[in-house]
């Protein structure tokens, strides 16, 4: 059983994978966790957990293999022990309650725990179940009313009542459950296919995405090697390129380039020359060396951006605010602005930022029209984070676009709808033009926000305490 779920996780995200096998494939743990009781059993569903999780992560790795291969060990060790903790917590909640409660306990469960470790975690939405349903943009289309959760939810849901049948065989204690599901289904794919057949109103801004070009090896540049000072000039080169086909808005990937403190003045003055000249927005990524004195074991650098209008002054100067573990850059801490413009209200953010709801959900009350990140990745994800960030694009009613060094940089609209992609290796020019509207669309998430997530909390401390209560009882009677 558990080698069916195994194989059925393996195969549900990540490269080589179909979304279709994720609605599946937390059934046989399921009836793993009600049919095999005792700590030795237990201790198998957390090994088979930890190393499928880690496995799916590493199917993306790829040079530099120290990052990736680092990153699916760190990462997909706290993915295995969530669903761990899922799967432990409705194990004991459904032998106390019944199986009848376990139907409903199972999805506050998992939004319970996809909840904690994107809002309280340094992992944000990495495992969680909706992410597994990038392809089914149709289905996406539900994350505007309830976020990634109500999609965690509903998946969950429909596995739990697999799971119970085949354990009692009894359709009739779940005729209302699944005459729900499946009327639920229908009208959240008909309804996002509607949703997906109207056209994004208002003006549209021209953004230009622009890569370095340089491989990704894994160790830090000297910020004065003659090699650094060619590339910074190939990337001011390209935004002049971009601006001359008539961006608006030109965007840098993550890390496009390095400077020292000192260095850093003279590059921005340079900059702003360019964005009057060219009268284009620009929001250069770069990485500025901490001084050696300054330097820690854990922190030696600022990952950020400095965003500059098309009149030269500076509007924002941005430092990644969710810096990947072990990454080594000072975390932003300013509060999350957007920049009013004749084109609407623009934001943006750095890679991993995007992984964190509160983010973007922060972004949309902001009112924010474009949100821009720039991104940097490495081959074996070449697509799938950025597809990642058009989730929270449908969650905030805005428009995304994302550039990325080492990946793919893509342009959505505010339905998620990719506008223009550009993958960042071969040989191109490493400019992206994407043609965006900038009028955001009210969603029902950006108001309510979690709310589906304080609702799973309160039914699962219930549940629990009924299953807690139980429990005593049956230990006093025996």
């Amino acid at each position: 059983m558990l080698l069916i779920g195994l194989f059925l996780l393996l195969i549900s995200d990540m490269r080589g994978s179909a979304d279709i096998f994720a609605w599946f494939m937390l059934i046989p743990f399921l009836l793993y966790v009600s049919l095999y009781q005792g700590l030795k059993s237990r201790l198998w569903l957390l090994l088979t957990l930890i190393v499928g999780s880690i496995l799916v992560l590493a199917k993306t790795a790829s040079m530099p293999y120290s990052d990736s291969i680092g990153f699916s060990i760190m990462t997909g060790s706290v993915i295995g022990f969530r669903y761990f903790l899922t799967f432990l917590v409705y194990g004991y909640i459904r032998k106390w309650v019944g199986e009848r409660l376990s139907i409903i306990a199972f999805p506050a469960v998992v939004v319970t725990f996809e909840y904690l470790q994107a809002f309280f975690t340094a992992f944000g939405t990495w495992g969680t179940l909706a992410f597994t349903q990038l392809s089914n943009l149709t289905l996406l289309q539900s994350a505007s009313l309830f976020g990634f959760l109500g999609i965690s939810a509903f998946m969950a849901w429909g596995a739990v009542l697999v799971a119970s049948f085949i354990l009692d065989r009894n359709l009739e204690n779940k005729k209302v459950h699944i005459i729900l599901f499946v009327a639920l289904f229908i009208v959240l794919n008909v309804w996002g296919d509607l949703r997906l057949g109207t056209v994004p109103q208002g003006k549209h801004i021209l953004v230009a995405g622009v890569t370095s070009g340089q491989p990704l090896t894994g160790v830090t540049p000297d910020p004065n090697d003659p090699a650094v000072f060619a590339n910074t000039q190939g990337l001011l080169d390209r935004t002049t390129r971009a601006a001359r086909q008539g961006a608006e808005m030109v965007v840098w990937a993550e890390a496009s380039t390095i400077f020292s403190e000192q260095g850093e003045k003279p590059f921005l003055r340079k900059l702003s020359q360019l964005a009057k000249r060219e009268n284009v927005i620009v929001v250069a990524a770069y990485v500025v060396l901490l001084p050696k004195d300054e330097q820690t074991a854990f922190l030696n650098m600022k990952n950020k951006f400095t965003w500059i209008r098309a009149d030269g002054s500076i509007a924002e100067t941005y430092l990644k605010h969710h810096p990947v573990p072990g990454e080594g850059s000072v975390p932003g801490r300013t509060p999350l602005k957007v920049i009013s413009t004749k084109y609407g209200k623009l934001a943006g953010d750095i890679c991993y930022d995007d992984d964190f709801p509160e983010m973007s959900l922060t972004y949309s009350r902001l009112g924010a029209d474009l949100v821009v990140n720039s991104g940097l990745d490495w081959l074996g994800i070449v697509r799938r984070h950025t597809l990642m960030g058009r989730v929270h694009a449908i969650e905030g009613g805005f428009s995304f676009f994302r550039s990325a060094n080492d990946a793919t940089s893509m342009g959505f609209d505010n339905l998620g709808q990719i506008r223009a992609a550009m993958i960042s290796f071969g040989d191109n020019d490493h400019i992206l033009l994407a043609s965006l509207p900038t009028k955001r669309v009210d969603t029902l998430y950006s108001r309510v926000g979690n709310l589906i997530a304080y609702l799973a909390i309160f039914v699962l401390l219930i549940l629990f305490f009924i299953a807690g209560r139980n429990h005593l009882l049956a230990k006093k009677n025996h």
